[in-house]
């Protein structure tokens, strides 16, 4: 995908040296995301999920133990060797596959791929609107009929929201990172393909950080 605004390349080597310092960066345990998360995967009979944005693979792990088959994404190097090798010692290798992936690039999988699609915080990095719609298109594509989408991104209700340095449209650079701050009707209009099922908050991280946490299904 072209884009004028495509996030700046400083980013992922924000992201590649912190992953590289600090091995879990956001703890072990499995985000409270996750957690929701599953209970919905078990009730819609979900198999197999494409995790996109999985970092050092917290919630990658967590989805393996219990009984799904997750393929894994990321850009940054230094979190897909972290997460392989942690999947490795967990004895989840066989149920797990982890990529080195840009998400503003084609998914490289066939139509139909996968039952559900998990972004945990991936869509409010430093991607512009244009990119994030490239990006649930091409969710939608892999996902099989009726498929699932979880995503959580930052609310415009966030203690944050408008402070930094603001880079392009509601994208403020706070202490290093660059956050794309989401309103309800940012989620609405960008659900074009998709039936709405769910939009909720949640607050989590010692911030704390106040999510939109979205459910859709594959219109």
């Amino acid at each position: 995908m072209q884009s004028e605004n495509r996030p700046k390349t400083e980013q992922k080597a924000h992201w590649e040296e912190i992953f590289s310092r600090k091995k879990a960066f956001f703890g072990e345990d499995p985000s409270d995301f996750a957690k929701k998360s599953l209970e919905l995967f078990r009730r819609e009979g979900v198999h197999t999920v494409m995790e996109l944005g999985c970092g050092q693979g917290r919630d990658t792990v967590f989805f393996a133990r219990n009984g799904l088959r997750v393929t894994a994404l990321d850009y940054a190097g230094t979190a897909v060797e972290a997460l392989e090798e942690k999947a490795g010692a967990a004895g989840l290798s066989s149920s797990t596959v982890v990529l080195a992936h840009d998400v503003r690039q084609p998914l490289p999988f066939p139509d139909s791929s996968f039952d559900a699609c998990y972004c945990h915080m991936l869509l409010c990095m430093e991607l512009s609107t244009a990119e994030i719609s490239f990006i649930l298109g091409e969710i939608r594509r892999v996902l099989r009929p009726d498929g699932i989408v979880l995503y959580s991104v930052r609310s415009s209700f966030d203690k944050h929201y408008r402070t930094g340095t603001c880079l392009r449209e509601e994208i403020y650079e706070i202490g290093g990172f660059a956050v794309h701050f989401f309103t309800e009707e940012k989620i609405r209009k960008l659900a074009k393909g998709y039936e709405i099922l769910r939009i909720d908050r949640m607050e989590e991280g010692s911030l704390p950080r106040d999510l939109f946490c979205v459910t859709l299904r594959r219109a």
